[in-house]
C-alpha cells in the first residue's frame, strides 16, 4: 500500500526540531516523510540526521506584532509554503512550532490538507495559538499546554528521540573519563546554549565534576576560563547526550520544554533556571510546573550566584530520600511513547 506523505515543519530552536525528528523516525513506518525548517545553523546541524526530505523556508517572523509582517512578505511565505505542499503531494502537516511550522499550518488549510501541531511548552506560543486556529488538533508535552488554543487538545507528553540510552552511571562516567567518586552535575543551555548557565557552571565549587553543553557562541570564551580546571568537561554542542545524562546527580538547566522531557526520560532531578528573557516567559511556567510535581528547584537567574548554587546541589544530594522522589517525580511527568501515540493520530486524521 503507498504511504501518504507527512510534512513536519519545525526550526528556529532545538526545542523544535527534536520532536520533529523523533516524531519523523516514529511515523516513517506508515508515512512518507519529508520536513520543513528555518536558514538557521542549529537547523542545518540537527536536521542532518534526519532520513526524509528537509525543505528549506524563510517566511518572515510573527511574534513581533502582524504590523511588521508586511502583506508582500506574509502572502509570498504563504504562497512558498502551498506550493511545496501542492509539489510534494502533502497529506498531511505537523507544526512543531516556529515560523516555518506557521505558514505551512496555514497553507495545509487554505489547501484542504488535515494539520495539527505540537507545543512541548506549559504556556503556548504567539505562534502556536495563531496556527491553532487552523489546525484540527493540537498534542501538548504538558496538560498545561492546551490553555489558549482554538483546536482540540490531546495530551501526548512530549517526543524524545529513540536514539537516547539510558547507560550505568559508572559506565557512563567512564566513557566521559571523569572520577566515579564525586558528583557530577550536568549543565544544559538548550541547543543555543546559555552565557548565564555556563557562568554558574565556572564558578561551582570544586567538590563537583562539570559537564557543560556551552553552546558554540560561547564556546571560545568559556573554553578558555575553563583552562586548568580539571573537574569540568566543556563542549560546545553534543548530539548524543546519553552518556552525560546517565553520568550526572542532577542537571542545571534552561526549563525549555524539550530538555525538560529528555531529563524525564533520565529520571535526572534538576534545578531549573529559565531564561528571563523568553518569549511571554513560557521557560518560567514550565519550571514551575515541574517544581509543583517534586521533579526541580526553580530559580531564577538574577542574583542567583555559583556559590550559592553549590549549597543548593549539596543540599539536594545529601538528602538521598528527597533525590529518590524527585527522580520519581521526573520520569512520570510525561505519558510514555509521545511519539506514537502522536503517530497514531496523525494516521486518525487522514481516515
Amino acid at each position: 500500500m503507498k504511504k501518504h506523505n507527512l510534512l513536519i515543519a519545525g526550526g528556529g530552536t532545538g526545542g523544535h526540531i527534536a520532536p520533529a525528528l523523533a516524531v519523523g523516525l516514529c511515523a516513517e513506518k506508515y508515512f512518507d516523510v519529508s520536513y520543513a525548517c528555518t536558514p538557521r545553523p542549529v537547523d542545518r546541524a540537527m536536521y542532518r540526521a534526519a532520513n526524509g526530505t528537509v525543505h528549506v523556508m524563510n517566511p518572515p517572523r510573527i511574534d513581533r506584532g502582524m504590523k511588521l509582517l508586511l502583506p508582500f512578505s506574509a502572502s509570498g511565505a504563504l504562497f512558498r509554503a502551498g506550493r511545496l505542499l501542492r509539489k510534494n503531494r502533502i497529506s498531511a502537516v505537523l507544526g512543531t512550532g516556529g515560523y516555518s511550522s506557521y505558514f505551512a499550518v496555514v497553507a495545509a488549510r487554505f489547501l484542504g490538507i488535515p494539520a495539527a501541531l505540537l507545543e512541548t511548552n506549559a504556556k503556548a506560543g504567539k505562534s502556536n495559538r495563531l496556527a491553532s486556529r487552523f489546525c484540527r488538533e493540537a498534542y501538548t508535552g504538558f496538560k498545561e499546554g492546551a490553555t489558549g488554543l482554538h483546536c482540540r487538545a490531546v495530551h501526548t507528553g512530549t517526543p524524545v528521540s529513540r536514539a537516547f540510552r539510558k547507560m550505568d552511571k559508572d559506565v557512563a562516567r567512564r566513557e566521559l573519563g571523569v572520577p566515579a567518586d564525586r558528583p557530577v552535575i550536568l549543565f544544559l543551555g538548550g541547543s543555543q546554549g546559555a552565557s548565564g548557565i555556563n557562568d554558574l557552571a565556572l564558578g561551582l565549587s570544586n567538590e563537583f565534576t562539570v559537564l557543560l553543553q556551552c553552546g558554540s557562541s560561547d564556546f571560545q570564551r568559556t573554553k578558555q576560563l575553563s583552562a586548568g580546571k580539571s573537574n569540568i568537561v566543556v563542549e560546545p554542542f553534543i548530539n548524543d547526550l546519553s552518556p552525560w545524562y546517565s553520568a550526572a546527580e542532577l542537571a542545571v538547566a534552561r526549563a525549555g520544554g524539550q530538555t525538560i522531557a529528555e531529563l524525564s526520560v533520565f529520571q535526572l532531578p534538576a534545578v531549573l533556571i529559565p531564561f528571563p528573557f523568553a518569549a511571554e516567559d513560557h521557560q518560567t511556567a514550565n519550571a514551575a510546573v515541574v517544581e509543583r510535581v517534586g521533579a526541580a528547584v526553580l530559580r531564577q537567574q538574577e542574583g542567583f550566584s555559583s556559590d550559592m548554587l553549590s549549597v543548593l546541589l549539596l543540599q539536594l544530594i545529601s538528602q538521598s530520600t528527597r533525590m529518590n522522589e524527585m527522580r520519581r517525580a521526573m520520569a512520570g511527568l510525561f505519558p510514555e511513547n509521545s511519539a506514537g501515540r502522536i503517530t497514531d493520530h496523525l494516521k486518525e486524521l487522514l481516515q
